[in-house]
């Protein structure tokens, strides 16, 4: 029963995660002005903003002028509720919740700005970096050091994929790196590289296959760090169990 109770809190927490990813990197208010219309400005009314359930009714269109609302707003509700009552099933009801929460909620936002804006905003990863370092001071089950040497080394490992790469790498994901450090500790950081970069590189070509994506054209790559840090946090210390065990 507290699992669904997570994934319904996800699911509100996931629509607002929405707004700030969308709003915040253009330096707009998170709460004026009301929900509206992308493209005709219309105010939406409450019964058009549940989550997940109006974007079905509506058929992904606007009320009014029937512009196409995007499928990433539904499916960044469900994946916050998922992941939601996964912590909850992964830590149950301990301090490190409140850790996992705050991490799965910062790297979703981080992951609609980057979806829109190619950009991960400093000023939503900044203060979220002072707060995980808080948190982790409060909880930290793999002990604090492994957190410290997660954030440092995830940030110099991609500090010189950024070097070398000459731009192919955005600085926005190296530093997203040290928030994923602080989050997953140090196996869980190079899991996050290993699996982002497979998440990424199958991304990459399937939108090349569709036609979506162009030679050197450049795609976000901030999403692919979330939701692999996301399923390491979740799970990492099954498949490193599971690794060792085969060796």
């Amino acid at each position: 029963m507290m699992m669904v109770w997570f994934f319904f809190l996800g699911l509100l927490f996931g629509s607002f995660y929405n707004v700030v990813g969308m709003r915040l990197p253009k330096g707009e208010s998170i709460v004026a002005p009301p929900s509206r219309c992308d493209n005709c400005g219309r105010r939406l009314p409450a019964w058009e903003l549940v989550p997940v359930v109006s974007w079905l009714v509506l058929r992904g269109k606007c009320r009014s002028c029937g512009a196409r609302v995007s499928v990433v707003y539904p499916l960044v509700e469900v994946a916050t509720g998922i992941f939601f009552a996964l912590a909850f099933l992964h830590v149950g009801l301990h301090w490190e919740l409140l850790t996992g929460l705050f991490g799965v909620s910062v790297l979703v936002v981080l992951s609609v700005a980057d979806l829109h804006y190619q950009r991960i905003p400093n000023k939503i990863l900044y203060p979220s970096m002072v707060v995980l370092v808080l948190l982790r001071a409060l909880s930290h089950p793999l002990g604090i050091m492994t957190y410290v040497e997660g954030a440092v080394i995830g940030f110099g490992v991609m500090f010189l994929i950024a070097l070398i790469s000459r731009g192919g790498m955005g600085f926005g994901d190296v530093k997203l790196f040290f928030f994923v450090g602080l989050f997953v500790g140090l196996a869980g950081t190079l899991m996050t590289l290993f699996l982002s970069s497979l998440i990424g590189t199958l991304v990459g070509l399937s939108m090349r296959v569709a036609g979506k994506l162009k030679p050197r054209q450049p795609f976000p790559f901030g999403p692919s760090i979330g939701l692999a840090a996301i399923l390491v946090y979740l799970y990492g210390e099954v498949w490193l169990s599971l690794y060792f065990h085969m060796l």
